[in-house]
């Protein structure tokens, strides 16, 4: 009868742990560099969370794609590949995404409705293409990505 409890409590205990470790993300990335548009240019920013056990990416920090967005990614031993498809026109759109600033500086980009992100594993060069409903391009991200460890991020103040 104690075997029993034993091995009940273990599961138990595995159960939970293993929940606690499904939250956790193993790659933070920092990103800086440039999005393009046009004749136009402006600095960009992008905070990566990236968790390997479900494959999905968090928008932790960015000027110019949507915080906290998940995306699905694929990894490669070469790079990780990321897509974001925005709602179709006519359905709620997220309101920090239209208030963005770069929303105003290039019109065209009011009519983007897929963001492609393709990061180089070896040398954390990120490429992106943000593109409208028919596939065209409306614009280019190029930026540098480095690896960061969740003790390199300052603690919250709230």
């Amino acid at each position: 009868m104690t075997s029993v409890i034993r091995l009940a409590s273990l599961a138990g205990a595995m159960l939970i742990t293993g929940h606690a470790c499904a939250a956790e993300f193993s790659l933070y990335l920092s990103c800086e560099g440039k999005l393009s548009a046009g004749k136009k240019s402006k600095a960009a920013t992008l905070d990566l969370a990236m968790r390997d056990n479900n494959t999905t990416a968090l928008i932790q920090k960015s000027n110019v794609l949507p915080v906290g967005e998940r995306l699905r990614y694929k990894a490669s031993q070469v790079s990780y590949t990321l897509l974001y498809k925005l709602p179709l026109p006519g359905t709620e759109y997220y309101n920090d995404w239209v208030r963005g600033q770069w929303i105003v500086w290039q019109p065209n980009l009011k009519k983007l409705a897929t963001i492609r992100l393709s990061i180089d594993r070896q040398s954390g060069d990120l490429e992106g293409e943000l593109l409208d409903h028919n596939d065209t391009s409306l614009g280019t991200l190029a930026m540098e990505c480095e690896p960061q460890s969740m003790d390199e991020v300052p603690e919250p103040r709230f």
